[in-house]
């Protein structure tokens, strides 16, 4: 999935996923509270690799087992209605702190959501050339090859 798409909650929390995406996710597809503010949106089989990664890991970890609960207790399976909308758990949105305006952003396998607000702010760090060059540079030499 890639892309980036501009939409709003409704007053009854219902969002209209973008097309493209929707097509992509499947019929039944899973939501989950992501890192750095975002809600996850996933199809069913990559939710099964999120889902076999996490158990394969040693439970005898705390740090593991905490994450695992993290990521489960968020986690809800959902299906668009008709008009491609689906209505957002509330504690979802008050996790990721999103009101009204949202972004919905694609990350390769799954799709991200968030408070417009919040990811124009991640995004305009990057409107400067020298930080893109400063991110580029950091990943080189943790290894990162693209």
């Amino acid at each position: 999935m890639f892309g980036k798409y501009d939409r709003q909650i409704d007053p009854k929390n219902r969002v209209v996923i973008p097309t493209k995406f929707l097509k992509e996710l499947g019929e039944t597809f899973f939501i989950t509270l992501g890192f750095d503010k975002s809600l996850i949106f996933r199809s069913e089989a990559e939710f099964e690799k999120l889902k076999q990664k996490l158990e394969e890991n040693n439970s005898l970890n705390k740090d593991i087992r905490n994450l695992t609960r993290f990521i489960f207790a968020n986690t809800i399976d959902m299906q668009a209605d008709r008009l491609g909308r689906v209505t957002l758990p509330k504690h979802l949105l008050e996790k990721a702190t999103i009101k009204k305006e949202i972004v919905f952003i694609g990350t390769g396998s799954v799709c991200e959501l968030f408070a417009k607000e919040v990811y124009e702010k991640e995004e305009s760090v990057y409107e400067d050339s020298d930080k893109v060059d400063e991110l580029v540079e950091k990943l080189y030499k943790q290894g990162v090859k693209l």
